[in-house]
């Protein structure tokens, strides 16, 4: 009875709601809940005619792939059978509000007489009987949530790059742990700029462009990388290429996926320069709508753009206030500074002038720099 119940509902899967609820019998009327997805515990009851002892959370399952690896390798895989699975488009529009609460995969697992595991993207109900023993829970938790700490730690300095071969995906990069002293590295000036940016990215309701520009060489592009290390932020890459991209029809649906994410777009001169005699291109006026006004509040996104080109050829939009929230420019270091820097990196001959980042780190005379150093050097020209 209750396979055939669980048959007769998936035609009802792109249906709202209403028509669900219209189509189940007395009997079947708890079936679904408020959001349209399978009662679990009503689902239990069926199955083992009893009452189940619950463990729940919304975030913390692991992909599902890897929780059935775990499961075939476990001592319960003998006795599990798979009785429910349905796949849903994230992107498709349609008027079913699973559909539109953009879940992608919906699996129920029966294990054995009393053992019950429901998934839903992330979140996860294990139901069991009162019986079992608190060791065989935790056991079976084990199972859905894999390791947790792991998985935290890699939603950390995630850093993807936006690609279009088969419409807008994302690709995933691992970076490298990376490491600078703002104090040394960067003139004095620097540290209240680098407060503020932080502060701006770590806000979650926040929206608007940072721009960083400067000297080739001056470490604009290490302090992002800093960046993306110290702070607890998807960072999506756009590639140069991929510029062109932001005024088609097709990006902004794909980026609302990702709210609350930093884009960095990197020598962006053909993107920000001024075009008063033409106006602004079309993917410019994204850009901005992105960083202000309502569709800034709706996506919330933060956009790192950098450029060596001078400031007065950049478009006089983009440095609108509020619309821009740092503006800074990365110049030579200071003469006490690097000569300090040279001197603590044991670089040789010391010159006794302001230098780039670069010019100190990437010295034709860098094999000269002491074994102990060299782990240290990490600034291109950017």
């Amino acid at each position: 009875m209750e396979a055939l119940i669980l048959q007769s509902k998936m035609g009802f899967s792109l249906r709202p709601i209403d028509n669900r609820r219209m189509n189940n019998k007395a009997s079947d009327i708890d079936f679904y809940d408020d959001s349209g997805n399978i009662n679990s515990r009503v689902l239990y009851y069926r199955l083992f005619d009893a009452i189940a002892f619950v463990k729940q959370s919304y975030t913390r399952a692991d992909e599902h792939d890897k929780i059935e690896e775990r499961l075939k390798n476990s001592e319960y895989w003998q006795n599990t059978e798979l009785i429910f699975h349905m796949n849903m488009s994230k992107h498709a529009f349609n008027p079913d509000p699973v559909e539109e609460n953009h879940i992608g995969q919906e699996l129920i697992y029966k294990i054995g007489e009393g053992i019950m595991i429901h998934l839903l993207d992330s979140a996860y109900a294990l139901l069991y009987p009162s019986a079992m023993k608190k060791e065989e829970v935790e056991k079976i938790l084990s199972i859905i949530e894999g390791d947790t700490e792991e998985r935290e730690r890699k939603k950390l300095h995630k850093f993807s790059m936006i690609t279009n071969q088969f419409g807008f995906d994302l690709e995933y990069f691992e970076i490298k742990s990376f490491d600078i002293d703002i104090q040394k590295q960067y003139n004095d000036d620097f540290t209240a700029a680098d407060k503020k940016i932080k502060a701006f990215l770590n806000e979650p309701k926040a929206s608007g462009i940072v721009l960083l520009h400067g000297l080739y060489g001056s470490g604009k592009t290490t302090y992002i990388r800093h960046l993306i290390n110290s702070t607890e932020k998807n960072f999506i890459y756009v590639p140069l290429n991929m510029v062109g991209a932001l005024n088609e029809p097709d990006f902004l649906p794909f980026i609302t996926q990702y709210r609350d994410s930093i884009l960095i777009i990197e020598d962006c001169e053909n993107l920000i320069q001024s075009r008063k005699s033409n106006g602004p291109s079309n993917a410019l006026v994204n850009l901005l709508n992105m960083g202000d006004g309502l569709l800034g509040d709706a996506l919330r996104l933060k956009i790192i753009c950098t450029f060596n080109a001078d400031l007065k050829e950049i478009d006089e939009a983009l440095l609108r206030k509020g619309r821009m929230v740092v503006r800074y420019y990365f110049d030579k270091l200071k003469i006490e500074k690097s000569v300090l820097l040279q001197t603590e990196i044991n670089r040789q001959p010391l010159l006794n002038e302001a230098l780039t980042l670069a010019d100190i780190y990437n010295a034709e005379e860098n094999d000269l720099v002491g074994d102990a150093h060299k782990k240290s050097i990490g600034f291109k020209k950017n």
